[in-house]
C-alpha cells in the first residue's frame, strides 16, 4: 500500500557550484535555504534586507538596489524607540537613526554590487496579503508595530504582483544576461488571517509564478511549498506553532534542493565540507590529550588539502577552532 504522494522533479539544467555567486531574498524560508548554502561554503548573500513576504515589496527592494537608491533620513520613522523604514525588516533597525541608515544603505550597496555578477537569484514569495501606508499610499514590507490606523490591509492582485516582479526581472536580465532566477513559494502558513484566506493568498502567488514562468526566459520554479504540503503532508513536520516547517522538514527540502541543483562533483564537495564542519563542532573532554592534538592536526591538514583544490572555499572559522 502507498501511504503518501512523493514529489520528484528532474535535475535542473542550471546547476549550482561553489564558484558562483548567489542571492536569496524573500520570506524566512528563503533565509533557511540561504543559510544552508552559506554553511556549505557557497558564495551566497542571504536575505540582506531581512524577511520580506509580499511580491510588491520584494520587487521594490530589488529595484532600489539595482538603482542604488539609498534611504535618506526623512524616510525613517520612529516606532517604539527604534528608527525604522517600512520597506525593510526590523533586523536592520536601531535606536540610533544613523545606525539604521548605515545598516539599510550598506545592504543596498552590497546587493547593487552583486546584481551584475550573481549567477542565481532565489526569490521566495510568502504571501499576497499586504499593507498600504495611508500617508503615501505605498505597499510596505513591514508595519513595525506602528498604529494600525496608519495602514490599510489589502490583497495584492495577481495583475499587480505579476507586473511588479516581471518588470524588475526584465531589468535584471538587461544588466546580467547570465542570471538564473528561481521562484519559490514559502510553505509557511499565514493562518493568522484565516485558513481559507491563506489558501486564497497562496493561490494568487501560484498564479503569479505561473504567469511569469509562462512568459519564458531563464526563470524556473522550485516546489518547496509542494514538498511540505503534498509530499510530507503531516503536522509532525511543523514547529509547535503548526505554522512554520521544523528542522526535519527544512532538511528534507534542502536534500531535494541539492538533488535538483547540484551535480555529483558539487554534492561530493558538500559532503567533504560537512565533514570538516562536524569535526570543528567536536568538544573534547580534555583538549590537551595527545589524541585530541593529533585530531586537530589531521583536520587542519584536511582543510589545507581541500582549500588547495578549491581555493574559493573559506574555512577561516573552522581553522581557528583547530589552531
Amino acid at each position: 500500500m502507498i501511504f503518501r504522494t512523493e514529489l520528484s522533479i528532474p535535475a535542473s539544467q542550471n546547476q549550482i557550484d561553489h564558484t558562483q555567486s548567489l542571492l536569496t531574498i524573500g520570506s524566512c524560508f528563503s533565509q533557511h535555504i540561504g543559510h544552508r548554502l552559506q554553511k556549505y561554503k557557497f558564495k551566497c548573500i542571504s536575505n540582506p534586507f531581512g524577511t520580506v513576504f509580499n511580491p510588491i515589496s520584494i520587487a521594490k527592494l530589488l529595484h532600489r538596489a539595482k538603482e542604488k537608491k539609498y534611504v535618506s533620513e526623512d524616510e525613517l520613522m520612529l516606532s517604539n524607540g527604534l528608527w525604522i523604514h517600512p520597506d525593510f525588516h526590523s533586523s536592520l533597525c536601531d535606536s540610533d537613526k544613523h545606525n539604521t541608515l548605515s545598516n539599510i544603505n550598506s545592504s543596498i550597496k552590497t546587493v547593487h554590487e552583486v546584481l551584475h555578477e550573481i549567477r542565481f537569484l532565489f526569490v521566495t514569495l510568502g504571501t499576497s496579503i499586504g499593507y498600504r501606508l495611508l500617508k503615501n499610499n505605498a505597499v510596505v514590507a513591514n508595519c513595525h508595530k506602528l498604529p494600525a490606523s496608519d495602514f490599510e490591509k489589502i490583497n495584492i492582485s495577481i495583475e499587480d504582483g505579476y507586473k511588479e516582479l516581471k518588470d524588475i526581472m526584465s531589468q535584471l536580465f538587461n544588466i546580467n544576461p547570465e542570471i538564473h532566477i528561481v521562484l519559490t513559494i514559502s510553505p509557511v502558513r499565514h493562518i493568522k488571517d484565516g485558513i481559507i484566506e491563506n489558501s486564497f493568498n497562496k493561490g494568487r502567488l501560484h498564479t503569479i509564478v505561473e504567469k511569469i514562468i509562462g512568459d519564458g526566459g531563464n526563470i524556473s520554479y522550485f516546489p518547496a511549498y509542494e514538498w511540505l504540503m503534498d509530499d510530507l503532508r503531516d503536522y509532525r513536520f511543523y514547529d509547535e506553532d503548526l505554522i512554520h516547517p521544523n528542522e526535519v522538514a527544512i532538511e528534507y527540502i534542502w536534500q531535494k534542493f541539492g538533488n535538483h541543483f547540484f551535480d555529483p562533483n558539487t554534492a561530493a564537495l558538500c559532503k567533504k565540507v560537512d565533514e570538516i564542519i562536524k569535526a570543528s563542532q567536536h568538544r573534547p573532554f580534555n583538549p590537551m590529550t595527545d589524541e585530541h592534538i593529533k585530531f586537530k592536526k589531521t583536520q587542519l591538514e584536511s582543510i589545507q588539502l581541500l582549500a588547495k583544490d578549491h581555493p574559493y572555499l573559506d574555512f577561516t572559522d573552522e581553522k581557528k577552532k583547530f589552531e
